[in-house]
């Protein structure tokens, strides 16, 4: 092992000497969950502020659903905790996520437990900071996908329920029945300091956090 990585490990060891000593790099990783969705739209009409479609709107995506092709689009935030809240002797420490695979699935059927369906697939474009100060740093995934392609078979009656659910007023209540029919499967990569390359592997992101 050459010097500089020598002189880096021996300068991590000191930093991380204040975690638990069962886990000395926890604070290396980063946590997730799914925090909300923005800009929720199906077939051009935004659902963010709807309780319920209007007639008319009822009628231009059933018609879409017709027509075979019912667009929609929305912003799914994904919530990155960095542990490390400069309250160990170790001090706050900036990690970057800088890689980020990920796939959407989503709950078609909540009575039929989990029943997930992909829906999307995407990576990180730009590095992302995630600094040591106990905030959560919101990762920002576009979402775009034909509902008739994957929910044909719920028909568009039980899908309308299920964008409302997902993307109209309520779409911030964390339950099963609203954010908790998103799951993401995503794959990170976090550098640390001096370089430090981490990658917990696969991980399934949901309601509550998950490192």
């Amino acid at each position: 092992m050459g010097r500089n990585r020598i002189a880096a490990f021996a300068a991590l060891a000191v930093m991380v000497a204040g975690c638990s000593p069962g886990d000395p790099f926890a604070l290396l990783n980063c946590r997730f969950r799914v925090e909300n969705t923005e800009d929720f739209h199906v077939c051009g009409i935004c659902l963010d502020r709807l309780e319920s479609l209007s007639v008319s709107q009822a009628a231009k995506v059933a018609a879409a659903w017709t027509s075979g092709t019912c667009p929609v689009d929305f912003t799914l935030n994904v919530g990155i905790f960095n542990p490390n809240d400069g309250t160990s002797s170790s001090g706050a420490v900036s990690l970057t996520l800088t890689g980020f695979d990920w796939d959407l699935y989503v709950d078609a059927d909540p009575k039929a437990g989990f029943d997930t369906t992909w829906v999307a697939s995407g990576s990180l474009g730009r590095p992302l900071e995630v600094p040591g100060g106990g905030e959560t740093v919101i990762l920002p995934l576009e979402i775009s996908f034909d509902a008739v392609t994957f929910f044909k078979d719920m028909g568009v009656l039980k899908f309308v329920g299920l964008a409302l659910a997902v993307g109209g007023i309520d779409s911030d209540i964390r339950d099963s029945d609203h954010l908790g029919r998103l799951l993401i499967r995503g794959v990170p990569t976090i550098t640390g300091p001096f370089g430090l390359v981490i990658e917990p592997g696969e991980l399934y992101i949901g309601l509550d956090w998950v490192e």
